[in-house]
This record gives structure tokens, sequence and C-alpha cells, in this order.
């Protein structure tokens, strides 16, 4: 009985080390597809939140798209879709005080992520 198990085991084991390997080399080689540029950097009236304006880039099969994140000043802006505001258009930002800002945008514009709160800061949307 135990003739038989030591095959299957050890094939087992080698298909989960080739996987995590493979896995391991298609991460480093390719990583994530997408990409950021910071297109604006807003700091709140006294400097604790910043509102980043980017634009998100995947690649040939999709085009930019701009977006809002609102961090703590402390965080590192990272490789990711915003967590405030996602749409197919230019927009812009005002701060209208320490914990709420306005989003000026396209109401023609697809939008995909409208949040109205995030990181304890209120958001409103003006659509022109």
């Amino acid at each position: 009985m135990i003739k038989k198990l030591k095959p299957i085991l050890t094939t087992a084991i080698v298909i989960l080390v080739v996987f995590m390997a493979g896995k391991y080399l298609l991460d480093t080689l390719f990583g994530d597809m997408c990409g950021n540029e910071i297109v604006h950097t807003v700091p709140s009236p006294s400097g604790e939140k910043v509102a980043y304006i980017f634009s998100r880039d995947c690649g040939a099969t999709t085009g930019f798209s701009p977006q809002l994140s609102i961090l703590d000043k402390d965080d590192k802006f990272p490789n990711k879709s915003g967590n405030t505001f996602r749409t197919n258009k230019n927009f812009s930002i005002v701060w209208v005080g320490e914990k709420k800002l306005q989003v000026i945008y396209d109401k023609e514009s697809e939008t995909y992520e409208m949040d109205k709160r995030v990181n304890g800061i209120g958001i409103d949307y003006v659509g022109k």
C-alpha cells in the first residue's frame, strides 16, 4: 500500500512545485500590466488628506481612465484603481472644507465609481 502511495505523492509534489515556480516566473516577468500617472495632487486644507487625480492605463486593449483616490498624507500612492471616482472623461476637484470634496465632471461621461464617502471625506458630485 505504501509503495503505491509514494509515486502518487511524489507526482503531486512535483506538480505543485512546477505550478508555484511557473506562477512566480509569470508574476516576475509580467507583474501588474496596469500603470498610474498622477495628473494632479491636491492636499486638503490641513494637509492631512491628499486627493490624487490620475490616469490609469492597462495596455493596448483598454483606454486611459481618469480616476480619483483620497489617501492619508503618509500613504504611498498605490498602483490600483481609484478608491473614489472613475470615469472616461477628465474632471476637476475642489476641497470645500477639511472633510468635504467636490468633484466637477461632465455629466455626459460614463462613470464607473462614484463613492459618497472615502477615508472620512464626504464627496459631492456636480455634473456640468
